[in-house]
């Protein structure tokens, strides 16, 4: 895959994909969309998705999020790791990506709760939390994004009320 250099999306979703993304994948500098659920991959994703060198911190969930997710510096406009078996918590660093459009984390084991920092996603039209173990309130603040899918439902347990 790495030496397809104009690939700007990767959607291996439900391909019963298992162990770590070859590291090659960094190679893809002009990646946008990255759809990896439903699968049971490993590790973290080198490159353009994740750094090596750069340490993930504590709050970035272990699995597949890969530090530049956890360190705000990704530049694609969707990421898709539904059903991946993540644990943690939402790192705030995920508001930084400022042209994320799409989210989705649902059916994975993530606590906590949804930082603050979500709200600078101002980008962000999809976001799909359902089905974690997500807690605390809402930050109102979402209401302020263009926002046309909005799923916190599911097993997670937020406080009420919910913003209007």
């Amino acid at each position: 895959l790495g030496g397809i250099s104009q690939l700007t999306r990767l959607s291996l979703g439900s391909n019963s994909i298992s162990g770590t993304i070859p590291a090659a994948t960094g190679e893809l500098s002009q990646l946008k969309y990255l759809h990896l659920y439903s699968n049971s991959i490993s590790g973290t994703i080198a490159g353009t998705i994740c750094d090596n060198s750069v340490s993930c911190s504590s709050g970035c969930p272990t699995g597949v999020y890969g530090t530049s997710l956890c360190d705000g510096t990704y530049t694609g406009t969707e990421v898709d790791l539904n059903s991946q078996g993540l644990s943690g918590t939402i790192p705030p660093q995920l508001g930084g990506i400022s042209q994320l459009e799409y989210l989705s984390l649902s059916r994975n084991s993530i606590s906590g709760t949804i930082p603050p920092e979500t709200s600078k996603l101002s980008q962000l039209e999809w976001l799909d939390l359902a089905n974690n173990d997500i807690s605390g309130t809402v930050p109102p603040q979402l209401n302020n994004l263009p926002l046309t899918n909005c799923d916190l439902g599911g097993t997670n347990h937020f406080a009420c009320p919910l913003p209007a």
